[in-house]
């Protein structure tokens, strides 16, 4: 038996290591010193300085009543706080050791906390509905691994490892689907739970070190709850990683599965941070003791909650919170006291951490840019094909407007049109084409902010990780949206050319209504770039385009003299900025060009009561020395003044809406 000891050590080992292939060899410990929040406008700390050393494999959960600030904590942690006029003060690092030995002698390399390094899980679930839990996870993989000769063998394993880890081989063929729309029922879309662990398999494809959840059992019942955070606490052991959950009155089952455990009071007073299973004796010293066989976690959050209904138990209960935020702070200069002493003594010259003063708002965001710009921009591209090719409701529903819209349009206007071209037919050639071109604006800018609402989050998480940059994004979304937005426009153009009696060709009609939607895509694109939310620029985004057709329709009854003048110079650049207008010049250019007009059915009155022809129509409409291609050079000029607002935008406004 002896003789085969060294071949059943060898078995041994290699079992384990198949057991165990998830699992880094190299642990990941988190360390932050005296990280703060402060806010200008308030002049005082929303989150009080704290200092902790959190061991790798170990789960924090931090606790704390509404308004405590555990989300902001969060953010602040990871470098992306939610707002811009608040700002962060401390050092936050992270340092390896093999084997996870907190007691070793000397103090591993110390570096500060990398954007890259981070998993971060928000509040809400963000993803493209119309992939398939596989496609999402591909496609993450392919915005992180260089295609070189070990990719494929990496990015399998990796895809396989968390796929396992998090229970979603079911799911891989399975479309995400819309929350908004029912979740479930909305193309057999994922569920609440299975959304949450998708979130986090997406988070854990790569190099993180430290997991950041933000409220992850946010809509989810008891048991999807426990599921969500045992499968986070169970990644951050399995990966010798760290993780850190803001969690809202979690049950008990959820508290034991936690390590350590952060208790915040209102205004972002700590309270308690340390091992959860000490947290009942600390405050049982302190004259607080936990009920028998009742929930910790509840008792926790209790113990600093205020009753502000009550004026006489909201003083009692602030009282109570100041004496054990004063017990806290004392307790923490003990502890501070007793490692600085243990490092001094077991680290010389070794304590450059001490010194460092990191803003944790300033986190460099470490380069994942692996491929270069144009694989990057396909993989964008690609996702997005999926993404608004598969769409077929929304896709029908707008190729049926475009049928229905042309008919009725036709049903207005086309009476009029009937027969040979008369004077009395001019307003209503007028009318019809500015219509058009108004409903085809309309229609994609507002497909574009919608779109550009839902993309954000997944946008702003990516691009927080470095996968890529706002260029890609958007040249990406013009390569994959404009074809197809641009295709319903001729569609329609088609159809309202067979249905009415227009004399505009229909290619030069197709055009301009085609160039019309690719440069209200590009308004979107730049409307949604520079606004924070979906719902921003929308509310933006209408009101301008209503600006837009008001400064841009003409006048059927002819052009004033000098009626721009008395425009203040804002309006006479949002004029200039219509594609309203110089849409509806071309067309009235390539409608009433060398048109012939019958003097039968004169209008009565107004300044094309007595034209003979187009080219009189168009003097008195004040595009006498215009022609069609001159409309559709300035909508090409004014598309490429919004692509590079967008561009710049992204760059611009990225940090500042990354919260």
């Amino acid at each position: 038996m002896i003789q085969h000891l060294p071949l059943l050590l060898l078995l041994l080992i290699s079992v384990c290591a198949e057991l165990n292939e998830f699992r880094d060899s190299t642990s990941h410990n988190l360390r932050w010193k005296k990280v703060s929040v402060y806010n200008p406008r308030q002049k005082k700390n929303i989150i009080e300085p704290t200092s902790y050393n959190l061991l790798s494999g170990h789960t924090l959960g931090i606790l704390g009543p509404s308004g405590s600030g555990k989300s902001t904590f969060l953010t602040a942690l990871a470098g992306i706080l939610p707002s811009s006029t608040l700002t962060s003060s401390g050092d936050v690092t992270i340092y390896t050791s093999q084997n996870n030995d907190q007691n070793n002698a000397k103090t591993p390399p110390l570096r500060h906390l990398q954007l890259a390094d981070v998993a971060f899980l928000a509040q809400d679930d963000s993803f493209f509905s119309m992939l398939t839990v596989r496609e999402t996870l591909e496609t993450e993989e392919e915005l992180q691994f260089k295609r070189n000769k070990d990719y494929r063998k990496i990015a399998e394993k990796n895809r396989r490892n968390v796929i396992n880890a998090l229970g979603l081989n079911k799911l891989l063929n399975r479309r995400v689907g819309d929350r908004r729309l029912g979740g479930t029922t909305n193309q057999n879309g994922l569920s609440g739970g299975e959304r949450r662990r998708l979130s986090v398999a997406v988070e854990m494809i790569g190099d993180v070190k430290v997991i950041l959840a933000d409220e992850p059992t946010t809509g989810l019942d008891s048991s999807q709850a426990q599921k969500v955070v045992h499968k986070i606490a169970d990644i951050a052991k399995t990966k010798g990683i760290t993780a850190i959950l803001a969690l809202h009155a979690p049950r008990g089952s959820i508290y034991e599965l936690l390590d350590d455990v952060f208790l915040l009071a209102p205004n972002g007073i700590p309270i308690f941070i340390g091992p959860a299973a000490s947290a009942c004796q600390y405050f049982a010293r302190l004259g607080h003791k936990c009920p028998p066989n009742s929930n910790i976690a509840e008792f926790l959050i209790d113990l600093v909650s205020v009753d502000t209904e009550d004026e006489e138990q909201a003083t009692t209960d602030l009282a109570r919170i100041q004496e054990l935020a004063v017990a806290f702070r004392k307790e923490e200069a003990r502890r501070q006291g007793k490692e600085e002493a243990r490092r001094q003594g077991n680290e010389k010259g070794e304590t450059r951490e001490e010194g460092a003063e990191a803003c944790v708002t300033k986190h460099k965001h470490r380069s994942r840019r692996r491929l270069s710009f144009l694989k990057r921009v396909a993989v964008l591209v690609k996702r997005s094909f999926r993404q608004n090719f598969r769409d077929t409701a929304v896709n029908g529903l707008r190729l049926g407007a475009c049928g229905i819209l042309s008919f009725v349009f036709s049903a207005i206007f086309g009476e009029n049109l009937k027969g040979e071209p008369t004077a009395k037919s001019v307003a209503d050639r007028t009318a019809l084409l500015s219509y058009a071109v108004i409903n085809m604006a309309m229609m994609s800018l507002m497909k574009t902010l919608d779109l550009f609402g839902k993309e954000k989050p997944v946008v702003m998480r990516e691009r927080m990780r470095g996968h890529y940059g706002g260029t890609e994004y958007i040249v990406a979304k013009v390569i994959a949206e404009v074809p197809l937005d641009a295709s319903f426009s001729i569609v329609f153009a088609t159809l309202l050319k067979k249905y009415t009696n227009l004399n505009v060709p229909t290619t030069r009609l197709a055009a301009t209504l085609g160039m019309t939607t690719i440069c209200t895509d590009l308004l979107g694109f730049a409307v949604g770039s520079v606004c924070s939310t979906g719902d921003a620029a929308l509310a933006v985004g209408t009101p301008l385009m209503i600006i837009y057709m008001v400064l841009g329709i003409i006048n059927p009854a002819g052009a004033t003299k000098n009626g721009n003048d008395s425009l203040p110079w804002f309006l006479k650049l949002l004029k200039y900025a219509s594609p309203i207008r110089w849409a509806i010049e071309s067309l009235c250019c390539a409608e009433f060009r060398g048109l012939k007009l019958s003097r039968k059915g004169r209008p009565s009155m107004g300044a094309l009561a007595l034209v003979n022809s187009g080219d009189q129509v168009l003097e008195a409409l004040g595009l006498g020395d215009k022609e069609w291609i001159s409309g559709i050079k300035k909508l090409a000029k004014l598309g490429g003044i919004e692509l590079l607002i967008s561009i710049c935008a992204q760059h611009i406004f990225a940090t500042t809406h990354s919260g």
